[in-house]
């Protein structure tokens, strides 16, 4: 149990810190246009990266920073709140997916976060149940 709430705590540690620096990227413009083309955004709510990086960064990034707290702090709390955490970054990713105007559908960066929530999905069910 020591061990799964450890790599837990990382991958938590990890979104987070991904997540909050993606989102900041995202809000004041240092991602590329290149890498993230404005016109992804054509014919979503959005004109431009601000508010997809606010959720981002405070959304899925802060659930994290959250989940990761309590799974120092505590097994079950950390248990349940890497579930809602691992949540949230696969809705996000999901969201992504279906609304940007990407030229594939799934990107490898959304692939492996998205399996990264699953993988959260399953320590953190196993770490709440027991």
């Amino acid at each position: 149990m020591r061990v799964l709430r450890a790599v837990l705590f990382l991958m938590n540690l990890l979104v987070a810190l991904t997540a909050i620096g993606g989102g900041i990227a995202l809000v004041v413009g240092l991602e590329s246009a290149e890498r993230v083309p404005p016109e992804w955004l054509q014919g979503t709510p959005f004109q431009s990266y601000v508010i997809p990086g606010l959720i981002l960064a405070v959304v899925v990034g802060g659930s994290a920073a959250i989940a990761a707290y309590a799974t120092y702090v505590s097994r079950s709390a950390g248990g349940a709140a890497s579930l809602l955490a691992a949540w949230l970054l696969m809705g996000f990713i999901v969201v992504e997916v279906l609304i940007l105007n990407q030229p594939s559908r799934w990107t490898t960066t959304e692939l492996v976060y998205f399996f990264t929530g699953v993988v959260m999905v399953t320590l953190g069910w196993r770490l709440w149940r027991t």
